[in-house]
């Protein structure tokens, strides 16, 4: 998610006259970092946090920037709804 943060912002320096780059880096840059935290630590509850606090950052933005109808979400299914990620049972 850096990376493509990194890329608007280089890719879109202003949007009708609002900063991309400044609006990135206060919106994003905290809960992105309490992301990878909470990655590194195996933590499941402070990535539940963080990425909660990511979405609702991302959509204050994008409310503030003037296109309230993109709406990020949590998502509440499995990208690979055919798969189980967990441990084998020994």
């Amino acid at each position: 998610m850096t990376e493509t943060f990194d890329d608007v912002a280089e890719l879109v320096p202003k949007h009708d006259n609002l900063p991309i780059p400044e609006m990135i880096a206060s919106t994003v840059k905290q809960p992105i970092a309490a992301l990878g935290a909470a990655i590194k630590a195996r933590d499941f509850v402070a990535f539940s946090k963080a990425y909660a606090e990511l979405t609702a950052s991302c959509n204050a933005c994008h409310k503030s920037a003037g296109h309230p109808m993109i709406v990020i979400k949590v998502p509440t299914v499995s990208d690979f709804p055919d798969q189980d990620f967990r441990p084998l049972q020994k």
